[in-house]
C-alpha cells in the first residue's frame, strides 16, 4: 500500500492512473530487488523501474504473435507501454536505422529517458533469449553510445560523429535559441544537471532535498554559452569547445521526435491520428471511432479533443459540475499540437515545503516561479515544445507577446492563484472549453 501512496505523491497520479497501476498489480511486477531499494529508501536505477512481466494489450485478440504484431501492438499504445516501463520516457523512433559497413540494420524500438539522461534500446523477440540476441542488443547499445551519449562525454576532447536526425535537432534548436528566444539554450546543460542530482538525491529520501548553492550554479553556468557546439555538416559530426560545458535536449527532443513521426504517418498515407508523447500531442485529420456515451463534450464523439492536466492541488480542484475532471481546459485540435509545461511533475522539496522542480531560468539560475503550467497549440510540435518551456520561463506580458508575434501560435498559462489566461486567438473560440469558466483571468 506505502508504494502506491508514495508513486501517487511523487508522480502526481490522478485517481483512474492509480486504480490502474493497483488493477495490473504494478508493485508485484517488480523485482525483489527492486522492492528492497524502496523499503530502504536506496537509490535506483532505471533497471529498477522496470516491470516483470511487461503487460501489452491484445487489442485485435491475435491467436499468433509475431515480433511484428508484437511491435504493431506497442506502437499502437505506446504512451501506456512508456508508462509500463517506468517515468519520463520519450519515443525516438522505431525501427530505427544504423549503418554497419555496407549493411543497414534496424533498431525495434528507441527510447530515451529524461530522468537518467540516457537512451534505451528494446529488441523485441518472441523466442527463448539466445546468446546472440543478447551480442545483438550489446551492438545496438554500442553503436547508440558512440553515436549519441559521447557528445558530452567527449567536450573539450574530440568530435563526435552522429547521425544526421540528431545534427537537424541541434541545429533547428540553436536556429530557435537566435531567433526566438535565449531562454531554451541546449547548452544549459551544466546547470541543468546540478538541479537534476539534486533531485534525484532528494528522491531517494521521500521528496525532499537540498538546494544547491548560488556559487555552485554561477560556476556552473560559466559554460552555458551556446558557441560551444559546433557542427560539421561536411563530416556529421558535433564538438564541445568547453570542457565543463554539456548538451541537454529535454526542452527540443521530444517535440521534434513527434514532429517526425507525424510526418512520417501523413507520408506513409495515414489519414487521421492522435500522437501523445506525455505532455506531448500532436494531431492529424479528425477522430474515426466513435463511441455513444463516452464524452461529456458533444464536440469529441468526432473529433479529437486533448485536455490540459490540473496540477490537482492548493485552487485546483475539479469543478463542481464534474467534481472527476482532471483537465483545466479541453480543447478540440484538428491538426494542430498541443505542448505543455509545469512545475508539478518533475520536482522535490525542501524541508520548508517549498517546491523545486525541473524548469531552470537561465537568468536566475533557479526554477520559475511565474506559473503553474504553459500550454502551446500550434502545428509544429517541435516548436510547441520549445514554445512552452520558454513563454514558462517568461513574466506573463513578455510571454504573451512572443505569442502574438508568431503566426499559428496560441497559448494558456494556468497561474499560481488558479486563474487561467488565454492568448487572444483562443478567446471566445469554439474549439476551446474551459471546465469553470469562472477561473478566466
Amino acid at each position: 500500500m506505502m508504494y502506491y501512496l508514495d508513486i501517487s505523491i511523487k508522480q502526481s497520479l490522478s485517481r483512474n492512473e492509480l486504480r490502474n497501476k493497483i488493477k495490473s498489480n504494478e508493485y508485484e511486477r517488480l523485482a525483489e530487488s527492486t522492492k528492497n531499494k524502496l523499503i530502504n529508501n536506496e537509490k535506483s536505477n532505471i533497471i529498477d523501474n522496470i516491470k516483470n512481466p511487461i503487460l501489452i494489450k491484445n487489442s485485435n485478440n491475435y491467436e499468433e504473435i509475431s515480433e511484428k504484431i508484437l511491435q504493431k501492438l506497442i506502437l499502437e499504445d505506446i504512451s501506456t507501454f512508456m508508462k509500463e516501463l517506468g517515468n519520463h520516457f520519450s519515443f525516438i523512433d522505431n525501427e530505427y536505422k544504423i549503418k554497419v559497413g555496407d549493411r543497414y540494420n534496424y533498431i525495434d524500438l528507441l527510447l530515451f529517458n529524461i530522468d537518467y539522461n540516457c537512451y534505451v534500446v528494446v529488441e523485441l523477440k518472441i523466442t527463448e533469449l539466445k546468446k546472440e540476441h543478447i551480442g545483438q542488443i550489446q551492438f545496438y547499445m554500442n553503436y547508440i553510445d558512440n553515436n549519441l551519449k559521447t557528445i558530452n562525454d567527449n567536450a573539450g576532447k574530440k568530435a563526435i560523429e552522429v547521425d544526421q536526425p540528431l545534427i537537424d535537432l541541434l541545429n533547428l534548436s540553436i536556429e530557435r535559441n537566435r531567433k526566438i528566444s535565449s531562454k531554451v539554450n541546449i547548452a544549459f546543460g551544466s546547470v541543468i544537471n546540478i538541479w537534476h542530482d539534486y533531485r534525484e538525491e532528494a528522491e531517494s529520501h521521500d521528496g525532499v532535498g537540498t538546494v544547491p548553492s548560488d556559487e555552485e550554479l554561477e560556476k556552473a553556468n560559466q559554460h552555458t554559452s551556446i558557441d560551444s557546439i559546433e557542427i560539421d555538416e561536411k563530416k556529421k559530426t558535433v564538438y564541445i569547445n568547453d570542457a565543463l560545458a554539456s548538451i541537454d535536449v529535454g526542452a527540443t527532443a521530444k517535440g521534434y521526435a513527434i514532429e517526425l513521426i507525424k510526418d512520417g504517418l501523413i507520408e506513409m498515407d495515414v489519414d487521421n491520428f492522435l500522437l501523445s508523447g506525455g505532455g506531448n500531442v500532436a494531431s492529424h485529420g479528425q477522430r474515426k471511432i466513435q463511441k455513444e456515451g463516452e464524452f461529456y463534450l458533444d464536440d469529441c464523439a468526432d473529433k479529437f479533443c486533448v485536455g490540459i492536466e490540473s496540477p490537482q492541488d492548493g485552487n485546483y480542484a475539479a469543478s463542481a459540475d464534474d467534481p472527476d475532471s482532471e483537465n483545466e481546459a479541453v480543447l478540440v485540435v484538428q491538426g494542430e499540437s498541443i505542448v505543455t509545461s509545469g512545475d508539478y511533475q518533475r520536482f522535490y522539496q525542501d524541508v520548508n515545503g517549498v517546491r523545486y522542480h525541473h524548469l531552470i531560468d537561465p537568468e536566475t539560475l533557479y526554477p520559475a516561479v511565474h506559473f503553474r503550467s504553459v500550454s502551446i497549440i500550434t502545428e509544429d510540435s517541435g516548436l510547441a515544445d520549445f514554445l512552452s518551456s520558454a513563454v514558462f520561463l517568461m513574466e506573463y506580458e513578455e510571454g504573451l507577446k512572443l505569442v502574438n508575434s508568431l503566426d499559428g501560435v496560441e497559448a494558456i498559462w494556468l497561474l499560481e492563484d488558479g486563474k487561467i489566461k488565454m492568448s487572444d486567438g483562443l478567446k471566445d473560440n469554439d474549439n476551446v472549453y474551459i471546465i469553470e469558466k469562472s477561473r478566466l483571468k
